[in-house]
């Protein structure tokens, strides 16, 4: 039997471990085979219980949903092992439209960038899927194998608010139909190309990476005595790449400000809200017009076409968010369930029924999604706000940008609320609706 430790002492242990159960999963996207573990004190039931229990010590609850996120992350990591082995090593013969062997990720490569064939290797992704949806299957399989972890329910210990995210998912996709209608979508290949944003491909950086984003960033008050862990930054395929490149920027960026000064377990969350609102908050830049104007250089006719074409993308992307997070807890009631809620919830994100194949595959649910999508709409309000005390151009603001680092090294908020993703949404679908 492991030795009893306080919280605070857990809470050092857990310091160690969860940055490592981090970089593992990171190296097993790369392809790489890895283990992970993890002390025997922080997977003991009796502690787990006491942790539970405690009423005094303030960071006991917030250290009981680190011990569920690394129970989960425990147990799923050799099902996470066999779906990359699917995605990335398992090769399937073609004659067309290609001609070859090809992993389900080279198959996608193809798709993002051969826009002419995109369609047809498409349904060769859907026919050729049936492995690896039954690997990502076994994930939801074991999150509803725990539907309490020390008394506390799964929803309790997942999301940031009960329902309330559920709620604003439903409601975006709603208050969006119609700007979501102006891109008339018929097909999954128009999914893919509109959120490319290939048409906003112009003035961009030719590499990306920590350097050239830091330079778009327009201050480098920014990165200022930061040490990033920026790991996963998208290859620059189109002007959505450096999107999702100020996505990956942003969050990490959050992470690198917890306060050290605080016990590991409340400075950080493993769900990561502040995280999604922050790389949410810099990927906006790319929609911004005076963003585009000032770091990009672009002339007024480029800018209105830039704006247009990434706020096209970023709609699609929250619709995405939205339906990511409707399709959580269908995936926990088995493939049938999920299937049917895609059919149907994924007609209302496109416009167009998307194929049943498809589920588990394209949008399919990750833990987490919840405060990805949450963060998007809190960055929304933030925007606005931001606005309006320092200017269209706050970015480039020393105060703004001094006032968020500040509002950053504090522990970080896990929840929110219906009124605040409420104005979120509306701040989001106005400011997109403009632009597209």
């Amino acid at each position: 039997m492991p030795r009893e430790l306080s919280p605070f002492e857990l809470d050092r242990e857990l310091a160690k471990v969860a940055p490592r159960a981090r970089a593992a999963y990171r190296a097993l996207r790369s392809g790489r085979e890895v283990r992970l573990t993890i002390p025997e004190v922080l997977r003991d039931p009796e502690t787990i219980e006491r942790v539970a229990t405690d009423k005094s010590d303030p960071i006991a609850a917030p250290l009981l949903r680190w011990l569920y996120w690394l129970e989960l992350s425990h147990r799923a990591l050799p099902l996470a092992g066999a779906r990359v082995r699917q995605y990335r090593a398992e090769r399937h013969a073609l004659d067309k439209p290609l001609s070859g062997y090809f992993t389900w990720r080279e198959l996608l490569g193809h798709a993002l960038r051969d826009g002419a064939r995109r369609p047809a290797l498409l349904d060769v992704m859907l026919d050729r899927g049936g492995a690896l949806r039954d690997a990502g299957a076994r994930f939801y399989e074991l999150r509803a194998e725990l539907p309490t972890f020390a008394g506390r329910s799964r929803s309790d210990l997942e999301q940031p608010g009960g329902s309330v995210v559920v709620e604003a998912a439903r409601a975006l996709l709603t208050s969006s139909a119609d700007a979501q209608q102006s891109l008339e979508l018929r097909s999954l290949s128009d999914v893919l190309t509109q959120g490319l944003a290939t048409d906003a491909n112009d003035g961009w950086p030719r590499q990306l990476s920590l350097r050239t984003l830091n330079e778009l960033m327009g201050s480098r008050d920014w990165l200022s005595g930061l040490r990033l862990d920026a790991a996963g930054l998208p290859a620059p395929l189109s002007a959505a790449s450096f999107a999702r490149g100020m996505l990956t920027l942003g969050a990490a960026w959050a992470e690198s400000l917890a306060p050290a000064s605080q016990p590991f377990s409340l400075s950080r969350d493993p769900f990561g809200l502040v995280r999604a609102q922050y790389g949410a908050l810099f990927a906006s830049l790319t929609t911004s017009p005076p963003f585009l104007r000032r770091q990009l250089g672009l002339g007024k006719e480029r800018v209105v076409r830039h704006a247009r074409a990434l706020s096209r993308s970023a709609l699609l992307f929250v619709r995405q968010l939205a339906l990511r997070a409707l399709l959580d807890e269908p995936a926990l009631s088995g493939p049938g369930t999920l299937t049917e809620a895609f059919s149907e919830l994924g007609t209302r994100t496109f416009g167009f029924e998307p194929p049943p194949r498809g589920a588990g595959l394209l949008f399919r649910p990750r833990l987490g999604d919840a405060q990805r999508f949450a963060g998007v709409l809190l960055a929304a309000e933030q925007t606005e706000r931001l606005v309006q005390e320092h200017d269209e151009d706050w970015f480039r603001n020393p105060r703004a940008i001094e006032q968020l680092r500040a509002e950053t090294r504090v522990p970080p908020a896990i929840t929110t609320d219906k009124e605040t993703l409420e104005r979120g949404a509306r701040a989001l679908t106005t400011r997109l609706s403009e632009l597209i």
